[in-house]
């Protein structure tokens, strides 16, 4: 089996830097600037998990993640970001985020999170056959 796929999207070249070099070496990762490559490479690619910027340039992350949410219902999205609100959280779980995290990241931290979310989603595979 192939490992799984990630999708890194961040608007900061350096976000995306740390992200490929924390997951390159387990997981495959896909790199998304912008909100339109990010939704692009979601119906393309398929990612298992998305790693999403709440902060974006013309939109906000909850919106990209409502549409990641429409069109690949069974992946998991951890939201990134630099700003630390409980509600602005709360609202990602409410649109389906699998968790959440505080920029700059503790890479243990987001490595169980990341693996974590693949585990749901592997459980959730199984108990649909």
């Amino acid at each position: 089996m192939s490992s799984p796929l990630l999708l890194a999207v961040d608007d900061e070249v350096g976000v995306r830097e740390s992200l490929k070099m924390v997951f390159s070496k387990e997981y495959r990762l896909l790199e998304a600037a912008s909100v339109d490559a990010a939704i692009r490479k979601v119906q393309e690619e398929r990612p298992q998990v998305v790693l999403l910027d709440i902060l974006m340039p013309k939109t906000d992350g909850i919106e990209i993640l409502r549409q990641i949410k429409m069109i690949h219902p069974s992946c998991e999205v951890i939201m990134l970001t630099g700003v630390n609100s409980q509600q602005l959280a709360a609202k990602a779980m409410d649109f389906g985020a699998f968790d959440f995290i505080g920029k700059p990241f503790d890479v243990v931290d987001l490595r169980q999170k990341v693996k974590k979310a693949l585990e749901t989603l592997a459980q959730k595979t199984q108990s649909q056959h």
